[in-house]
């Protein structure tokens, strides 16, 4: 507790020290708080522990001459996580720190990315000390996304922002859906739920829902943007 405590008063002076210039406050962009939740329905669960029930049972495998069968595969994981991400926008770098719902004393994942080079320091709590350089979020390419559709007509209005819907793909194996709602007033080059700097070049979401292709609402992550 002592230590998450030291952690929480060392953040709010990063943010709000008396050091700061005026000028530094006035370019300040912002702070917000982006809603996560995490889930794997029942519902998906059970319909792949069928399928494979399904297919072992036709195919039931064993070792030549052996009378030893491969275990199944072990079932889906079924989960429900929420969580607040609190994101800082400064001149010279972003932080952010994330906090369980159920729990909001509880600090982890304190994280400071630099603007200019898109590498991230992160800080562990546990072990009292800071990993410098530890992310590098300008490794993405714009091969990992494909755009499906600019849906202009639907607007929503999120933290003040006028926003449109985007839709996009993932490349790759598992490949899925992300469903945004986007600003391009926002000019950024980073964001803790989608850091990818070439899309975030096009546009800046302040709403997003990743989601297995055909289970958007049982395999997904969604994040909620919100001013602190």
């Amino acid at each position: 507790m002592k230590i998450h405590l030291t952690l929480l008063i060392i953040l709010i002076s990063t943010q709000y020290g008396t050091s700061q210039t005026k000028e530094s406050y006035e370019k300040n962009f912002g702070n917000f708080v982006i809603k996560v939740t995490d889930e794997v329905t029942q519902n998906y669960a059970d319909l792949l522990d069928s399928r494979t029930d399904s297919i072992w049972s036709k195919s039931t495998p064993k070792f030549d001459n052996s009378d030893f069968e491969i275990p199944k595969p072990p079932p889906v994981l079924v989960y429900r996580e929420e969580y607040k991400i609190h994101f800082f926008v400064k001149p010279k770098f972003y932080t952010q720190y994330t906090t369980k719902c159920d729990n909001g004393r509880e600090i982890y994942h304190i994280l400071k990315v630099d603007r200019e080079t898109l590498l991230g320091t992160n800080f562990s709590p546990y072990f009292f000390e800071l990993m410098e350089n530890q992310w590098d979020f300008n490794r993405h390419t714009e091969d990992e996304f494909e755009i499906l559709e600019y849906i202009k007509k639907d607007k929503k209005t999120i933290c003040g922002f006028e926003c449109y819907k985007v839709k996009i793909q993932t490349k790759g194996v598992a490949k899925r859906i992300i469903e945004m709602y986007v600003t391009e007033q926002i000019d950024l080059n980073y964001n803790p739920s989608f850091t990818n700097p070439h899309l975030l070049n096009k546009f800046y979401p302040l709403y997003i829902k990743e989601y297995l292709e055909n289970y958007p609402n049982d395999v997904y992550k969604e994040y909620v943007f919100e001013l602190e």
